[in-house]
């Protein structure tokens, strides 16, 4: 399965058609290994972060189209650095959680475009992302374009 590429922020011209690229938080290296897998095979470019100081440092030279956000961090609750990331409204996010899905509206609160309770399937993964991307990447875009801040 391909991934469709996707409208990006990075070039605002009708050719912003690029790999889409995904910025992983994920702290369990067995489960960061086999998401970088599914999402390089669906035609992702993927950088993984294995905890929120990581993930704050390497986003902002990587510019991801999407972070994809596991919210069980060693070094910060992933709800804050949710937070901190959303903030910034410059790529789609979308939650990963153990919790389950009774914390799903605090998350999409937070400012996730999307939450999946853990486990999950890599086809509802990469359906639920390049969603998300399609559905922020418009929004972003003509904010940009007019010169104002479009929130996430």
């Amino acid at each position: 399965m391909h991934a469709a590429p996707v409208l990006t922020s990075r070039v605002l011209t009708p050719q912003a058609v690029t790999t889409p690229r995904v910025l992983l938080v994920e702290a369990d290296p067995a489960v960061a290994a086999a998401l970088q897998r599914g999402l390089r095979r669906a035609g992702w470019t993927v950088l993984w972060a294995a905890d929120a100081g990581a993930a704050l440092r390497l986003k902002p030279a990587y510019a991801p189209d999407a972070v994809l956000l596991s919210l069980d961090l060693p070094d910060m609750d992933g709800s804050v650095l949710l937070a901190r990331l959303a903030r910034d409204g410059d790529c789609a996010i979308v939650a990963l959680s153990g919790r389950g899905e009774a914390v799903r509206a605090a998350m999409l609160g937070r400012g996730a475009h999307d939450y999946l309770a853990k486990p999950m399937a890599m086809r509802d993964i990469l359906v639920r992302l390049q969603a998300a991307v399609w559905r922020w990447a418009p929004v972003v875009l003509a904010g940009k374009a007019a010169g104002i801040l479009c929130p996430a």
